[in-house]
């Protein structure tokens, strides 16, 4: 026998001849499984190119895939001793089954891994997407150069279609502009912008729900429906109606009896009279009598209670009865006005993601949302699925599904397509053995905001088994309930945590298990769970500093004690050297893993949300000088240093703007602090701080420096265009020698390098987009919300804090949960889906009707028990130890917190936990702990610096090359005019570069169409740029037209002559160090001369040649430099045709040569 009796279900689950469905616990290995059976396929004898392995990031992708290929390397440098061992450990079998050739085979799995065209298939689900909408456009319906979106692109598409619907709506007419105007009145403009966010959130949900009910109309109908009505209702009707039938006579006769009580019967009394003697009284008036809240709350009790109606019970009974009419009555009245708002809400919906698509279109732009759907359109409903799936089969022969339970309805789908051919039986296309390896855990399930849903995983996994078995195929479901990551005691808080029964509606146990179950496989060592005191919110703290801003919180605040706390327990346990156990270690005895002192990159602590706490606890670490990594997503448009770039551009463009100057001046760029601007300040006259400050800068050093990077950002402004503006600003140097990006980074912490790095990349696309200028920039990003995901790497020994969403598939030794006591944080969107599917809209649970009532229910159950699943989430995080801890509200009580804490609790108080509680002291706070103390190994050594440092050079500004601007001819064209002209200089609003553009793409176009054509064509083109004015068309397709007809331009456009015709090299002509590369507008080449033309669209022309921008001579010169080698022995000239005109202006060579001489001068 070959083969030994295999009892390891993660060998199970690798068995490459079974389709395996994992549900893996937390720290099961799952990542290990994977990967051993992506190996185990390849010894198989699986084509690397034929596995696709789909999992959730490009994180997760990124690691998968580095393992693996460390795993096939080894294998490739191994003695067969070691590598027979290797093998034998990996499949179960004997290790002296393995011959020289099966050896020979697994060592060679590493070069044939490396080979595979466009590398192994480990890759995201959108990554996949992505390539397969590449391979099959056309069939998929989209433009083959799509490019995907990513979140500030998608942010710009969305203001834009945002800004179509509000254009569509000022034309006060429809169903559209009925819904802006209700909308826009009735919800704040944060509610409302929110509302679009919305939208493309739930756009999959939203188009899904229409479809189902047969189109918009259809889907409006169902809102009634769902509602109580059979058609519209009009609220104002419905309660109009309901007052028609108010009895006066009992109402008066009420009051009657109420008026001989006491004080309160009394003011019912008139209360009821008034609304009874009133023929226009509303169901408001009539409501306000008899509930509380103003007729919005529950029934009045003084109706049940008052003694004044104790000899008239039949009276008393008629005004209950009265109660209970007016109550469904206000239902009704709710229920029209949520079915009329959520109809509207449904209509500015649809016309939202219609015009969000016809601007993706038009941007031939795809976001992540649209891979998912037009993937699972292009495999599952398109008339060419069949041949795309065909042309597939042949492709792929195994799959291997990562993160299961966070896969989307539409992603199961497109899994469905793919496997249908896999396990179709007999008369299936192809023979050869296939698998499916699906694995998840529906305890991890966190991302229902993304369309997941937990339960779809035990659903398709039963599906599966089923349609496999029926196949002859082997299928099995294998769970890993082992866990190699965590602590005995650790993994027994957290059974205990979720043994309750309230937490497995979210927490479900394993199939045939009664409770959560963790089997720990590293059963010698103890860790510990250590619970605090939750810190109380002192009652009405005092303020005192004038200048404080108003949501600061005080020193004695409850998140800042907290905060400190946490930091004071780091900082010590770090000084100590409290005991981790490092798996990557040797230890003393040679085997695999040891004990190491904590450093802080073992720290891991997450929020729930990046609030108040999260700020309160980076600062707290900063100042005592423990290192972290800062904010794991940064919001570009609320960090600080966004606002301080944008106010460099806005003093460029008007320096008088005091309170813009006042802010740059407090900027790390200038430096001054409250006293040095204020000295300034509050002298001057009103209006006039830039002139202060130039008048007095010799006063004060830090005015001077100030005013010094003020003159010198106002110099760069006028040359350069705002990408090489802030590239140039940054690398300025202050008095002591630092850039201004030293200066930031100092000021701001590490991440405001990304935020930098950021706001630069956005410079640049806006550049790519057209807006050549500062003003226009500044006007762009201000709009924008951009978050950027930062990478919170441990080897970086730094501190990481951050979400428990952001966490998933993360681990630490050391984790803190500093934020278990909040409850409702739900999203809280008034769009509520309903139980089959549906939308209704009602923004406060005080306004609901029965279904929206019954949805918001809904919602909240759902959001619990994710609540739940994200706790599992972050309690099993933890390697070592676990801190949890929390805050309170100044009057709340302890016992009646719910959600995390109430679970936390529960689980403190469970048999295997309750009696093993002690006392245990954390810096400054006194503990209960669960588990044995870390052991003290004492500090360790500080880490070796892994980089060196910079050498004086690197600190120093580069020489200016004073060729490098010159590498393009186009640049060299444009190089002495101004690159951040005023917003006036453009025509009609439009920009000169945008109408040189057009006129340039007209010119290279219409002179290879007949010219009868030409007319039409231009027409065509221009009415493709929706931005444009008719004038402006016109005045475009007339330049290009008038050139194009003029005699004398009749050989640059002769039908030998090519457009846009790429150059690049050198000539002995040029400076030695000048290469061009570059695009020439029209190129005539005739057997014995060379006409090169390049169009230039300015306004006015000049009128000679000599009167033209000598940058112009310069780029034609070079042109001609570079075409004499090209074309040696014939004549080369050079002439600029002008639009403006239209002229043809030949350029001389004694100009050409003298630009020449100018050019080989700068070198």
């Amino acid at each position: 026998m070959s083969t030994l009796t295999d009892i390891d279900p993660q060998r199970t689950a690798a068995d490459p001849d079974l389709s395996a469905f994992v549900t893996a616990n937390a720290g099961s290995g799952k990542t290990k499984t994977l990967i051993d059976r992506v190996a185990r396929l390849l010894l198989a004898g699986a084509a690397p190119a034929a596995i696709l392995c789909v999992t959730y990031t490009k994180a997760a992708a990124a690691e998968m895939q580095r393992r693996l290929f460390d795993l096939l390397g080894q294998w490739s440098v191994c003695d067969d001793t070691a590598l027979r061992a290797a093998l034998a450990k990996l499949e179960g079998r004997r290790p002296d089954s393995y011959d020289a050739a099966r050896l020979s085979a697994a060592r060679a799995l590493f070069a044939q891994a490396l080979e595979t065209p466009g590398g192994l298939k480990i890759q995201t689900i959108h990554a996949f997407c992505e390539k397969l909408l590449r391979r099959f456009p056309l069939e998929a319906g989209i433009s083959p150069g799509f490019r995907v979106m990513d979140d500030p692109a998608a942010a710009l598409i969305a203001r834009a279609a945002r800004q179509d619907v509000a254009r569509h709506a000022l034309t006060g007419t429809g169903a559209v502009a009925q819904a802006y105007a209700r909308l826009s009145v009735s919800l704040d403009f944060r509610a409302f912008e929110q509302m679009f966010a919305t939208f493309e959130a739930r756009r999959g949900a939203l188009d899904a729900f229409v479809h189902r009910q047969g189109g918009l109309e259809g889907a409006l109908a169902w809102i009634w429906d769902a509602c109580g009505f059979d058609g519209e209702a009009d609220p104002e009707a419905v309660a109009a109606a309901a007052m028609a039938e108010l009895d006066r006579a009992l109402w008066r006769e009420a009051a009657e009896v109420l008026a001989l009580g006491g004080k309160t019967d009394q003011s019912c009394s008139q209360t009821l009279s008034a609304v009874a003697a009133d023929p226009h009284a509303t169901l408001s008036d009539a409501l306000k009598a008899l509930f509380t809240q103003g007729g919005e709350g529950t029934p009045a009790t003084w109706v049940a209670k008052t003694k004044a109606l104790a000899s008239a019970e039949p009276l008393r009974q008629a005004l209950l009865d009265e109660q209970d009419r007016l109550a469904t009555a206000r239902d009704q009245v709710r229920a029209a006005n949520i079915a009329w708002d959520s109809a509207y809400v449904l209509v500015l919906a649809q016309a939202y993601l219609t015009a969000y698509g016809q601007e993706k279109a038009a941007a031939g732009a795809l976001d992540f949302g649209d891979l998912i759907e037009k993937t699972r359109a292009l495999v599952a409903e398109r008339p060419m699925a069949a041949w795309v799936l065909y042309k597939l089969d042949g492709g792929i022969d195994h799959i291997l599904l990562d993160e299961a339970q966070d896969t989307a309805p539409e992603q199961w789908e497109i899994l469905s397509a793919l496997t249908a051919e896999f396990f179709a039986g007999e008369g299936r296309e192809r023979q050869a053995l296939r698998s499916l390896f699906v694995v998840g855990d529906e305890k991890q399930s966190i991302y229902s905001f993304q369309g997941a849903a937990p339960e779809r995983l035990r659903l398709e996994t039963e599906t599966y088994l089923a349609r496999i078995r029926d196949a002859g195929a082997r299928a099995q479901s294998v769970p890993l309930a082992a866990s190699w990551r965590s602590t005995v005691d650790v993994l027994s808080f957290v059974d205990a945590v979720f043994s309750a029964p309230e937490t497995q509606g979210g927490v479900p146990p394993a199939r045939g298990e009664d409770a959560v179950r963790h089997i720990p496989m590293r059963r010698h060592h103890r860790g510990c769970v250590d619970l605090w005191p939750l810190e109380r919110e002192p009652e009405g703290e005092e303020r005192e500093a004038w200048d404080a801003p108003l949501d600061v919180e005080g020193p004695a605040s409850a998140n800042r004690r907290l905060a400190e706390n946490i930091a004071c327990e780091i900082e010590d346990l770090v000084a100590r050297g409290d005991g981790v156990f490092d798996k990557d270690l040797d230890g003393p005895d040679g085997t695999r893993g040891a004990w190491r002192p904590a450093r802080y990159g073992d720290v891991l602590i997450l929020v729930r949300r990046r609030k108040a706490l999260f700020e309160d606890i980076l600062r707290a670490l900063k100042r005592r000088g423990v290192p972290v990594a800062g904010a794991d997503r940064l919001a570009l448009s609320e960090h600080i240093i966004f606002d301080d770039l944008l106010a460099v551009a806005r003093f460029v463009l008007f320096p008088q703007d005091e309170l813009n100057l006042a802010a740059l001046l407090k900027s790390p760029f200038c430096g001054l602090d409250d006293e040095a601007l204020y000295a300034l300040a509050k002298p001057r006259k009103p209006g006039d701080l830039w002139s202060a400050l130039q008048a007095r800068a010799a006063e004060r050093p830090d005015w001077g420096h100030a005013l010094a990077f003020l003159n010198a950002a106002q110099d760069e402004a006028r040359t350069r265009r705002p990408f090489e503006f802030y590239g140039r600003l940054l690398t300025l140097r202050d008095e002591a020698g630092a850039s201004m990006r030293q200066r930031i980074v100092r000021r701001l912490g590490t991440e405001a390098e990304d935020a930098l790095d950021e706001f630069l990349a956005q410079a640049q696309a806006a550049e790519q987009r057209g807006v050549c200028d500062l003003e226009g920039l500044a006007d762009a990003l201000a709009g924008l919300n951009i978050t950027v995901k930062r990478e919170m790497e441990a080897a970086r020994n730094e501190v990481r804090v951050m979400t428990a969403h952001g966490a998933k598939g993360l681990e630490a030794p050391i984790v803190f949960l500093p934020e278990t006591t909040l409850s409702g944080l739900g999203r809280g969107s008034p769009l509520l889906e309903t139980e089959d599917g549906g939308f209704l809209w009602c923004p406060s649970k005080a306004q609901d009707c029965a279904a929206s009532a019954a949805a918001r229910e809904l919602r909240a159950r759902k959001d619990e028990e994710e609540a739940y699943r994200l706790l599992y989430v972050a309690l099993t995080r933890a390697r070592d130890r676990l801190v949890i801890c929390g805050r309170i509200a100044a009057k709340t009580k302890e016992e009646n917190l719910k959600g995390w804490w109430a679970a936390i609790q529960a689980g403190f108080a469970h048999e295997m936990v309750g009696p093993h509680l002690r006392p245990a002291a954390c810096g400054q706070v006194e503990a209960r702990r669960f588990g044995e103390d870390p052991q003290v190994l004492g500090r360790g050594e500080a880490d070796a610096p892994t980089t060196a440092p910079l050498p004086a050079w690197a600190r120093a500004d580069a020489a200016v090359d004073p060729l490098a601007r010159f590498a393009s001819p186009s640049d060299l064209g444009e190089a002495e005019e101004i690159l951040a002209p005023s917003p006036l200089a453009r025509v009609g609003g439009l920009g000169r570069f945008r109408r040189g553009e057009l006129i340039h793409r007209l010119l290279q176009i219409l002179p290879d169409l007949p010219l009868a054509e030409r007319d039409a064509a231009a027409a065509a083109i221009l009415a493709r740029e929706p931005d444009l004015t008719e004038d402006q068309r016109a005045e475009m397709a007339g330049a290009a037209l008038a050139v194009l007809a003029d005699p004398q331009f009749a050989e640059v456009f002769a039908a030998d002559g090519r457009a846009e015709v790429a150059i690049a090299g050198t000539a002995a002509a040029l400076p030695k160090a000048l290469q061009i590369s570059g695009r020439i507008d029209r190129l005539v080449v005739r057997p014995d001369r060379v006409l090169v033309a390049d169009f230039k669209t300015n306004r006015p022309s000049p009128a000679a040649i000599e009167d033209a921008d000598p940058a112009y001579i310069r780029q034609m010169a070079v042109y001609a430099a570079v075409l004499a080698e090209v074309f040696p022995g014939r004549a080369i000239e050079a002439a600029l045709v002008w639009t403006d005109g239209p002229k043809l202006m030949a350029v001389p060579e004694f100009l050409m040569a003298q630009a020449l001489a100018e050019l080989r001068s700068r070198s």
